[in-house]
């Protein structure tokens, strides 16, 4: 099948284009045709004013439409943008959702996921094209796999309330990436959901060699912290963790902060003696690459997203406190029953995705 996907858009994201490329990966590997539908608010001058006179005619017309933002500059920087262009299958740039990308691209299902995509602060106007709004009169397979809230509590507003349960009940199978997100579907959207694992978790470490830097090279052993959100007090934990373990600490960051190609960033955790993190997908990595690790802590980012990766392999003893992070009660990672239980929940998640596409 030719298989759309709908994410969060590809930008400066270390996380969020690697989940992507991984689940193209798998449905390539079940004999699909995967695509992602690459929408993001970003225009050229004339791109600009065309659509900004487009909405205010919308607005006379008496629709509820919001005025185009005009950004300055596109987000998706060189340093990341050469692995976007390389390795993910993408349709052309849009500013938004339309039902014509499915006749464009010739498209039989649609998927969307995984990452955050059903956070109502992380999408703003775009949230019901996250429930796939665009393609909701078409007869195209609508499937969400591993879409995520990325917190555990219903903030969404009445309206899109209404609204994304009347979309999510048209799709034809929804899973989302936390236990609290069947929670979730459940009390608020009407549907039934299953719990599946974050797409880059249903590959192995050996199927990320193709895209690792192999010239990554430390002259003595580091902690590495990759932490979203740094503050003095995090800082002297780091360094009195690696006086304590006796390492270098080296210092890696995202968005416009960010020093590393997807290459470099996968080479950097791959060859940590120890990594501290504050993002979900630097502790995905660390789990996949068999790094000791530790995870922050961050509520403004959802802790439940951390505590529910964590559960599901018998790690939540590797979560720290952010404000008083203490490893005194974190005992040594069964990797045994980590793997195990990943190779469990890989069957899983596998079989949702075959039994739905």
């Amino acid at each position: 099948m030719r298989i759309g996907i709908v994410t969060q858009p590809l930008e400066m994201n270390y996380g969020g284009i690697l989940q992507n490329w991984a689940l193209q990966q798998v449905l390539k590997s079940m004999g699909h045709e995967p695509i992602t539908i690459d929408a993001y608010q970003r225009f050229n001058d004339v791109h600009y004013v065309v659509n900004y006179l487009r909405a205010l005619f919308k607005r006379a017309c008496g629709r509820r439409v919001a005025l185009p933002q005009r950004y300055k500059g596109a987000l998706r920087g060189q340093l990341l943008g050469q692995f976007i262009e390389h390795h993910i299958d993408k349709t052309r740039v849009m500013w938004h959702y339309r039902p014509s990308v499915i006749h464009r691209y010739q498209l039989d299902a649609i998927v969307v996921g995984s990452d955050q995509v059903w956070r109502a602060d992380y999408n703003g106007n775009h949230l019901e094209d996250m429930y796939l709004r665009f393609a909701s009169s078409s007869a195209v397979k609508k499937v969400a796999y591993a879409a995520s809230f990325g917190v555990d509590q219903w903030n969404y507003s009445d309206e899109h309330t209404a609204r994304c349960r009347d979309l999510a009940l048209k799709m034809d199978a929804v899973s989302v990436r936390e236990q609290s997100g069947v929670v979730l579907c459940r009390e608020h959207l009407g549907v039934d959901a299953r719990c599946v694992l974050d797409p880059t978790l249903l590959l192995d470490a050996g199927q990320y060699d193709s895209i690792i830097d192999k010239g990554w090279k430390a002259d003595q052993p580091y902690l590495a912290v990759y932490c979203l959100d740094i503050t003095p007090q995090k800082k002297a934990f780091f360094n009195h963790l690696a006086i304590e373990r006796g390492l270098e600490v080296r210092y890696f960051s995202s968005g416009w902060n960010a020093r590393l190609t997807v290459e470099q960033w996968l080479a950097m955790l791959q060859k940590a003696a120890l990594v501290v993190t504050d993002s979900f997908h630097g502790t995905v990595f660390s789990i996949l690459f068999g790094r000791e690790f530790f995870t922050l802590a961050n509520p403004d980012r959802g802790t439940t997203r951390m505590m529910g990766l964590l559960e599901q392999f018998g790690l939540e003893h590797r979560l720290l406190s952010e404000t008083e992070p203490d490893v005194a009660g974190a005992h040594k990672i069964d990797w045994t029953v980590a793997r195990t239980r990943l190779a469990e929940l890989r069957e899983h998640s596998m079989s949702f995705l075959r039994e739905n596409l």
